[in-house]
């Protein structure tokens, strides 16, 4: 077996498109990120956990960038708001608190592509035992077909191995980590970078909804 690590079509380059830029300003983790490659039509979802329930998936060994979130409840589902540094601030003075999540990419059998993130330590250094078990779940799925599964009793997450001749090996797309990020958020709306954001404007009450 190859110890090569999928790239995610990362490749270094000497200007950063409005993408990069943007992704580079919206971790909390590195200084910068660069890359050039593009891929095709993609869809992206974003959620706390795989779908469907109980779906195998494969974990991205390379893409875990720190991203501010807030976390927005819709119906019985709930959307996560990635949010650019200079708004960090202004949400605070509304009441609107932000949470560093890592972001960690997966693939299902049949090459669906999902974020999940993961809710970072508070500012006491403490993170929850959901946190922390979901994160170990996740990163147990680098090298091997696993499902995530909640245990109530335990309150706690846990995986559970596919048999090792269950499914090949994933087919990432070769794709940069900046569209990614567009892709999970911006063509969404859930990337708040002005006091103009639609959320915004609906938090501070000067909505016209």
């Amino acid at each position: 077996m190859s110890d090569e690590k999928p790239k995610l079509g990362i490749v270094p380059t000497e200007q950063l498109d409005e993408e990069e830029a943007e992704y580079r300003a919206l971790r909390r983790d590195v200084p910068g990120v660069r890359g050039s490659a593009e891929a095709g039509l993609l869809a992206i979802s974003v959620g706390r956990q795989p779908t469907p329930k109980n779906e195998f998936y494969r974990t991205h060994r390379d893409f875990h960038p720190v991203v501010a979130l807030v976390g927005v409840e819709a119906g019985f589902d709930r959307h996560f708001i990635a949010v650019m540094p200079n708004m960090i601030e202004p949400l605070a003075g509304i009441g609107i608190t932000t949470v560093d999540h890592v972001l960690y990419l997966i693939i299902s059998p049949r090459g669906a592509l999902r974020i999940i993130p993961v809710c970072g330590p508070n500012n006491e250094g403490e993170q929850s035992e959901w946190a922390i078990t979901k994160e170990r779940a996740l990163i147990d799925g680098i090298d091997r077909w696993v499902r995530m599964y909640t245990d109530r009793e335990g309150n706690c997450y846990k995986s559970f191995p596919a048999p090792a001749d269950r499914f090949g090996e994933p087919n990432w797309p070769d794709i940069k980590p900046a569209k990614i990020n567009r892709l999970a958020f911006r063509d969404r709306g859930r990337l708040i970078d002005s006091p103009d954001h639609i959320l915004v404007q609906k938090w501070a009450g000067r909505d016209r909804g």
